[in-house]
């Protein structure tokens, strides 16, 4: 449904909701640090996995 792609952020939302570079976010999600899986060549990272990293 369309409507649940709004349950998922690209790299680049991500690190402006972390206020931190692109490459950290890049960083991050190869260390699987930050969960997130790859569609083709490009990554999402479901908003809860975000909101458990900013929140704990």
């Amino acid at each position: 449904m369309i409507s649940d792609y709004n349950d998922y952020l690209t790299p680049y939302e991500a690190s402006y909701e972390l206020d931190v570079s692109l490459t950290t976010v890049y960083n991050l999600l190869r260390s699987k640090k930050l969960p997130g899986f790859k569609v083709g060549k490009v990554w999402r990272i479901p908003r809860d996995a975000l909101e458990k990293l900013i929140y704990g």
